[in-house]
C-alpha cells in the first residue's frame, strides 16, 4: 500500500528530513507494552493500543549516541546490542 509519509525535500532542514524518513520507516510505532521508562519517550497511545514514540526525542537520543560513538578512539570498541531480528540484521 501507498505511505501517506512524504518523502524528504530541500525545503526541510536535516533533522526533518531525517524524521520524515524515520517517520517513512515506521519507527515511530513502538508495541501494545510499556516499560516505565519509556513513558516519557511516548508521544501518545492510538486506538489500537501501540504506542506511538516521540521522533523529536528519539533523533535527540540518536544525536547523543552518535556524539559518544565517534568521541571513542577505537571503533573496535563499540558494541551493537539488538534483541529484536530486524536489529541482529542491520
Amino acid at each position: 500500500h501507498r505511505s501517506s509519509v512524504r518523502l524528504p525535500n530541500m525545503a526541510l532542514s536535516q533533522k526533518e528530513q531525517d524524521i520524515q524518513l524515520m517517520l517513512a520507516a515506521q519507527c515511530h510505532l513502538g508495541t501494545k507494552n510499556l516499560n516505565f521508562q519509556m513513558e516519557r519517550y511516548v508521544y501518545k497511545r492510538r486506538n489500537d493500543g501501540i504506542y506511538v514514540i516521540n521522533l523529536e526525542k528519539t533523533y535527540e537520543k540518536l544525536q547523543l549516541a552518535a556524539r559518544i560513538i565517534v568521541a571513542i578512539e577505537n571503533p573496535q570498541d563499540v558494541v551493537v546490542q539488538s534483541a529484536r531480528p530486524y536489529g541482529q540484521r542491520a
